[in-house]
Formats: structure tokens, sequence, C-alpha cells
């Protein structure tokens, strides 16, 4: 997280931007207050029926300080995220496991490690979508570590200061994923719940690797850097990676030139300190991985 002075100056940075009118680069921070457990008729939205707004564009919901000091409680319902984007992850109400949007359609990974689709009127405290549409592609073959993805998909992608979206679909010779127990009320922080999460490890499976890379200047918004989620091929198992070892796959990717955050407005968001600095927890819960060496 930044302190106190580097938030003043990204803040400013941020208002200039808006000031400014740059087409295409101005985050769009949004108190719209969206209206919890509100119904769809479906689960998977016809892109049709969405409001696509920008192209290119990135939702979020809420801010990631937020869930890291127990923020839980569901904001907006997945019917109404997924009019903003087929293609993103986060988490459900309550902490509820791992969230994965892929293809219009949300699964949710439970703590138990079942993958489920979740309904329309289910609701999410924290998650990132966009209609995703790749603005370039490449094979890649035998990468034995996310850190490895990470640093072939920096020198081919670029993009330092945008939010990327990013596919990969493959075969995967070993995985492991993590996910969470649905909490209750008083909320622990999302450091100390990361302490009793599930983990599982597969091997030789086909699936898809759900990616959002975002940049630095994010801390205490967003997960600075890449956050993988990934669900099979069959839909029977996922998580947030944690290790990965791609035997081959095909990524596709696109840039995302426009930022928008939802907000919540209620008095309990806003007696929190997000200006906490809590770079340490958050790598240790978002940014933990275990083919790294030393862990």
């Amino acid at each position: 997280m930044i302190g106190h002075g580097t938030s003043l100056l990204l803040h400013g940075f941020l208002g200039l931007l808006l000031l400014l009118g740059i087409p295409g680069c101005s985050p769009s921070l949004v108190d719209e207050s969206p209206t919890e457990g509100s119904e769809a008729d479906e689960t998977r939205v016809d892109v049709n029926e969405t409001d696509r707004g920008v192209e290119d564009k990135l939702t979020q919901i809420s801010v990631i300080n937020a869930l890291m000091l127990g923020q839980y409680d569901g904001l907006l319902s997945i019917g109404d995220l997924l009019r903003y984007g087929g293609f993103g992850l986060g988490t459900l109400d309550h902490l509820d496991g791992e969230l994965i949007v892929l293809e219009g359609r949300a699964y949710q990974v439970t703590g138990n490690g079942d993958v489920v689709e979740v309904s329309p009127d289910r609701t999410t405290p924290f998650a990132v979508v966009t209609h995703f549409q790749p603005d370039g592609d490449f094979d890649i073959v035998n990468l034995t570590s996310l850190t490895e993805l990470d640093h072939l998909l920096d020198e081919r992608i670029g993009h330092r200061n945008n939010f990327i979206a990013i596919r990969v679909d493959g075969h995967v010779a070993s995985l492991t994923v993590r996910s969470v127990q649905r909490q209750e009320p008083p909320y622990r922080p999302l450091a100390a719940v990361a302490k009793s999460q599930g983990e599982w490890t597969h091997h030789d499976l086909r699936g898809t690797l759900v990616g959002i890379r975002c940049p630095p200047w994010v801390e205490g918004l967003n997960v600075p850097g890449y956050h993988w989620h990934f669900i099979s091929e069959d839909r029977k198992v996922g998580g947030h990676v944690l290790a990965c070892h791609l035997r081959e796959a095909h990524v596709q990717y696109d840039p995302c030139t426009s930022w928008q955050v939802q907000l919540p407005g209620g008095e309990q968001f806003n007696s929190l300190d997000l200006g906490e600095d809590l770079r340490k927890e958050l790598k240790a819960v978002e940014r933990s991985r275990s083919d790294e060496p030393g862990q």
C-alpha cells in the first residue's frame, strides 16, 4: 500500500486525469451504491443485453483494502455484475470461496474445492470484470512456474501502466489452487482467514487461467501485478492459483484503457482506514506463490 504522502500524490494524479478528460485513460471512481441482491433472469448474460459503455473498460466492485479489512458483505448481484463483463475474477458474499467469470458465466469454487455455477441473485463484495475482446494472442510451451509466465507476458504484452485481461487456455501438467470457507460476522481480516485456506494440487488437466494484471500504481485499490484464477475444461476443478506448470497453451490478451470503480456508500465502508499500509498482508494473501523459490 502507498504511504500518506504518496497517496495524496496518486489522488492528485487521478484527479488531474479526470480534469483533463484524456480519452481512454481516466479511471472513473463511481459511488453508485449498487442495489444489494438485485436479480437477473439468467446467470449467463447475452452481450447484446449488456451496457458495453467504453470498449476495453474494466469494471471493479469496491477496493482491495476494504476486502483485506473484512468487508465481505455483497454489494452487487452476480446478474448485474455480468452486465459489466463476462470475463474476470473476485469473490462472493461472506467471502464464500473464489469467483471465476468466463464466457459470460459465473462460477464459485467453494471452500471445499467444489465448482458450482453461481445463481444471478448471489452477490459479490469484490470483483473485477471486462467484456473480453482480445487485441493479440500467441502460443506458449513448457512454462514451469507462474513467475516464468508473468515474465514472459510482461515481455510480450508490454502496456506497463494499463490493466490487462489475460486468458490462457491449454494443457496443465500440474496446478495448485486454493479457496476459503464462507465467513460469518464479526468478520476477521482476510490475512487471518487465509491462514486456514484449503489447497489442492492437480495433474494433467485442460482448462483456462483467468488473469488480471494491474499496474504498479493501484496499491491499496487492487492487486498490483498478476492475479490468476483457474477453471478446468470440465468445470470440476478451480480456484485461486498458487502454482502452475503449463505444458502448452494459447494466450489471448486485452489491454483495458478505461477503469471504473464502484464504491459502496454506507457508514461501514466510510469508517475504514483505507490508507492503512497493507502491502505485507496483501502479498501473503493474493500474491503468494508456492512455486517460487523459498516458498
